[in-house]
């Protein structure tokens, strides 16, 4: 049986640790695969500006997105979270205005991030079947699909709302 233990341990994935407030305990949990997490090491060194002149950079958009998701903080589905489509193991997107992470939920309440892009770039090119398509074939690569993916489609079914 496949583990997120086993998946950590053979650097398939990394934990993400996000930076608590000291009253909050982590409530959910979020990995990334190596390519996420040079992809998010890219953003969150860069001081880039919101394309769309949001008054929040997009590194720190993902930096609130992942604290209310670690801290177990509300997320209005649509908004913050969605299914890309409804099938038998999903993939999702966690959203902020200006940036998408895909990805899927090994249990619920623990998120493995796979791929981040810019929202204006996905919606522009159409990518979003690519990415779907990518993170299916990983998770196949890895053997995650029958012990490691929620096969739900509903907030409720991945996440403690």
């Amino acid at each position: 049986m496949l583990t997120l233990a086993k998946l950590v341990e053979e650097m398939e994935i990394m934990r993400i640790e996000v930076a608590l407030d000291e009253q909050d305990l982590p409530s959910r949990l979020l990995y990334g695969t190596a390519g996420f997490i040079a992809w998010l090491d890219e953003r969150l060194k860069n001081s880039e500006l919101s394309p769309l002149g949001m008054e929040l950079t997009p590194a720190e958009q993902l930096d609130l997105l992942f604290y209310e998701f670690t801290s177990g903080a509300p997320l209005a589905p649509v908004r913050h979270f969605r299914v890309v489509r409804h099938e038998r193991f999903p993939v999702w997107e966690l959203k902020t205005p200006d940036l998408r992470v895909f990805g899927w939920f090994a249990q619920k309440d623990c998120f493995i991030a796979a791929f981040g892009d810019w929202a204006d770039k996905i919606e522009d090119r159409g990518l979003y079947r690519g990415y779907r398509l990518e993170i299916r074939k990983l998770r196949r690569r890895l053997g995650a699909e029958a012990d490691l993916c929620v096969d739900g489609d509903t907030p409720g079914d991945v996440l403690s709302l």
